[in-house]
């Protein structure tokens, strides 16, 4: 029983350890992986570690309780895939893209405001979570939906048999 008791508490000092140090959820990813579309006109752009570790940070406290795996529960049909991002009016397969909809949320087709319905820096009234996201935290959350496009192919797809 202490043996238990003891191994429990260690593993909880070593995870809070790795909270406050950042080890836990350190990225190192490869360059290819980093790099992604920086605009439509197909100039692209390499994030650092850093913009990735924070864009994942930001993401999961904030997106992931209805983008879990780049997926979509408000929406099953549109996901945050490659493909999906790619199609949407306008694109947002581009850190320029998923930035401006970021601020300004728009339908797929781009026809209807959503910056009721979705987080969003147009209503930080509504989205206390997002009020005090500077310029740099918008990038690197766009740049990590982005880089998770490269890095998973599984990522925002509906099913495993989708392609």
């Amino acid at each position: 029983m202490f043996k238990k008791v003891f191994l429990m508490l260690l593993a909880g000092i070593i995870l809070t350890w790795q909270s406050f140090t950042g080890t836990a959820n350190a990225l190192s990813l490869n360059e290819n992986i980093r790099t992604v579309p920086l605009n439509e006109d197909g100039a692209q752009i390499t994030l650092s570690n850093q913009e990735a570790q924070i864009g994942s940070r930001l993401f999961i406290d904030n997106c992931a309780q209805c983008h879990l795996q780049g997926k979509t529960k408000t929406n099953p049909n549109v996901g945050l895939s490659k493909e999906a991002l790619a199609n949407a009016i306008p694109a947002r397969d581009n850190l320029l893209g998923m930035v401006d909809y970021i601020k300004n949320p728009t339908s797929y087709d781009g026809e209807e405001d959503l910056s009721l319905f979705h987080l969003s820096t147009e209503r930080p009234d509504l989205w206390p979570e997002i009020r005090n996201y500077t310029e740099e935290d918008i990038k690197a959350v766009a740049g990590y939906i982005l880089i998770q496009t490269n890095a998973d192919p599984r990522w925002g797809k509906r099913s495993l048999i989708e392609p």
